[in-house]
């Protein structure tokens, strides 16, 4: 991606590469860049494993999802179907 914007006497490049954002702008005949650092990953990848099959000592199903780690910060617990139980069941979140 490449995006130049010019002003009278300002020029501005944005490029972007593996490394990060890089911003490139002449002002009053002066280079200056900026590098931007790319975001932080909020986003983990997580199982759910079946409560009650793990009670009644029959095998347990497991999922994999992905859940944002800042905005849900305790584990979590869904509804999901357990096709050994033939039923849905609690599902909650294992490390």
């Amino acid at each position: 991606m490449f995006l130049r914007i010019s002003q009278k006497e300002k020029t501005l490049n944005l490029q972007n590469r593996p490394d990060g954002l890089i911003f490139t702008t002449l002002y009053n005949s002066y280079l200056i860049d900026f590098i931007m650092a790319k975001g932080k990953e909020n986003r983990i990848v997580i199982t759910l494993e079946c409560t009650e099959a793990k009670k009644e000592g029959k095998t347990v199903s497991r999922y994999t999802t992905t859940k944002n780690k800042k905005n849900t910060t305790e584990r979590l617990i869904l509804k999901k179907y357990n096709p050994n139980l033939q039923r849905h069941t609690l599902h909650k979140e294992i490390k």
